[in-house]
């Protein structure tokens, strides 16, 4: 749609700028698809200690450049990768500079794919565990199936593809598993982080929406009183409150960034 899909981020950020200038927020929960439509738009193995020019390049026009003002200036911004940013039908875009980005940013904040953040409110009385991640292996598939929506398929990803370097997938044959097998140790972290939680409130935020893995989230509400999950992918604002489907547990799906058609810098 003319003037709406062609400056979709921008309109997004103008109403995200408007409600920040009222609310004050202390920080922001980022679901992923931080850069549609393929991430950072450069092969991992970047030296984590360094940031390559395309990395510099998209944070300063696409996040830096768009999301500013009262309210939004300096705030953290608390992320998760979501599959467009491992790129999206290939698994071998520039995700690791999103995280080697935490540390030349002063509000940019993904020190690792999976991550917390202890957050305390004195004057209020509360506090606040954040568990951030990563539950891309929902579309990590074997290498035949649905190349437009696998991070796994052969159609797109180079034969030679290899982000071992990176400490990700170390091949397309490898990738189905290793994406699979990362998800459990997401799960493993998190049930270990939250079982201990003091805080008064848990929350989850990762990628995925609402609906996947909702046997083990349920376990999570029930067994270890996980109190919010907060998710984005589909492109659309939903509220799931004390759903059936989750055990009672609370989920949002926030995914109306702005990835709907536009592809080019804002």
């Amino acid at each position: 749609v003319k003037g709406v899909d062609d400056q979709a981020q921008i309109l997004v950020a103008n109403a995200l700028k408007a409600r920040a200038a009222q609310m004050d927020p202390q920080f922001i929960l980022n679901v992923g698809d931080n850069f549609y439509w393929g991430g950072i738009e450069k092969t991992c193995g970047t030296p984590m200690t360094e940031l390559s020019f395309t990395a510099h390049h998209q944070f300063t026009n696409i996040f830096e450049g768009v999301y500013n003002g009262p309210g939004l200036s300096g705030k953290p911004w608390l992320s998760v990768l979501g599959n467009h940013d491992w790129g999206g039908r290939v698994f071998n875009n520039g995700w690791d500079q999103q995280i080697a980005y935490t540390w030349h940013s002063d509000r940019w904040r993904m020190p690792a794919p999976y991550w917390s953040q202890h957050v305390e409110y004195p004057d209020l009385g509360f506090s606040a565990d954040i568990y951030m991640i990563d539950s891309n292996a929902m579309d990590a598939m074997d290498p035949g199936e649905q190349p437009n929506h696998n991070m796994c398929s052969s159609q797109f990803n180079p034969p030679d593809a290899d982000c071992s370097a990176a400490g990700g997938p170390p091949s397309l044959g490898a990738c189905k598993s290793w994406f699979w097998s990362f998800w459990a140790e997401n799960q493993a972290w998190l049930e270990s982080q939250i079982s201990q939680s003091q805080a008064d409130w848990q929350i989850v935020v990762t990628h995925f929406p609402c609906g996947h893995q909702s046997a083990w989230y349920s376990k999570l509400h029930q067994q270890y009183g996980l109190d919010l999950l907060v998710t984005g992918h589909r492109h659309d604002q939903e509220l799931h409150a004390a759903s059936e489907a989750l055990g009672g547990l609370t989920c949002f799906v926030t995914g109306g960034g702005g990835g709907i058609t536009s592809e080019a810098t804002p």
